[in-house]
């Protein structure tokens, strides 16, 4: 699937800016449009603020910063696409974040977001797991970028995290433009069982038909978590982004006792394009 509608996540953070020159540089490499949504509601409550005035007024003060944030950003945003020749849409919108960007994400082919903020205590931890909401919600794939991420958007090897899953499936064919551009594609599959060859190697037959240049690989299991199994092959191979499918197993049960997914979100150091 083609690339050329690119909805980016902003807010008052401090990872936003970061996402917008990431939508924008895809936009250029891609030949597509940008919708930035700015969402001025704060993403987490302090663990300070107690008692309904005080987040009354703590509210208050954040959507007025938040505000003069998407105002000042507006004009640099609109500036950074003129000069980088990207047609764009500049959108500010109040309230929750997961359904204002369920509802633009309708008419996207790639939702960029930021990987959560490990420093946040608990309780926002649930507050602000916008991206696995998110993945699990809307029909486009997501791409989540690593929080202080500065590396290459054009990835010249991808890892391909493979498991015989509709929702693997899914990932494979919404990271179709970034593969057909890499020079490498890896398939990998972790060996829980030895069907999962077979499967990775006819997913190499299927890009192969799509002129990407990819090959098979499997990695024996081990006391290594899957996702630090995952991260480490994609490292040692010099990869540049990941694509995986994204909860495997029920909701309930990742929520509550974690799974490769959610220790993807924490542990990720690349670029992941996830789907579910």
């Amino acid at each position: 699937m083609d690339v050329k509608t690119i909805l980016v996540h902003l807010a008052d953070d401090e990872e936003c800016e970061r996402r917008l020159k990431v939508a924008l540089k895809l936009a250029q490499i891609h030949n597509a449009h940008v919708t930035a949504l700015f969402i001025t509601k704060p993403l987490a409550m302090p663990a300070a603020v107690a008692g309904r005035a005080a987040s009354s007024v703590f509210l208050e003060s954040a959507y007025e910063a938040s505000r003069g944030r998407a105002k000042r950003l507006s004009t640099e945003f609109k500036d950074m696409a003129d000069r980088a020749n990207v047609d764009h849409t500049w959108i500010v919108e109040d309230g929750e974040h997961l359904g204002h960007l369920r509802y633009h994400a309708h008419v996207s082919d790639l939702v960029v977001v930021s990987q959560i903020n490990q420093a946040l205590n608990f309780e926002d931890h649930f507050r602000v797991r916008l991206a696995e909401e998110l993945v699990m919600d809307i029909g486009a794939p997501v791409l989540i970028v690593p929080r202080n991420f500065e590396a290459a958007l054009d990835p010249k090897h991808v890892l391909v995290c493979w498991k015989m899953t509709y929702e693997s499936v899914r990932a494979v064919r919404g990271a179709l433009a970034f593969l057909k551009r890499a020079e490498l594609v890896t398939v990998l599959s972790i060996d829980e069982s030895k069907e999962g060859m077979l499967s990775a190697a006819e997913v190499v037959s299927y890009l192969q038909r799509h002129d990407v240049t990819a090959d098979a690989e499997l990695v024996p299991s081990s006391d290594r978590s899957t996702a630090d199994t995952l991260i480490e092959e994609a490292e040692q191979r010099g990869a540049q982004m990941m694509v995986m499918g994204a909860y495997g197993h029920s909701r309930m049960r990742e929520l509550l006792f974690g799974g490769v997914t959610r220790e993807m979100f924490q542990k990720m150091r690349l670029p992941v394009i996830m789907a579910h």
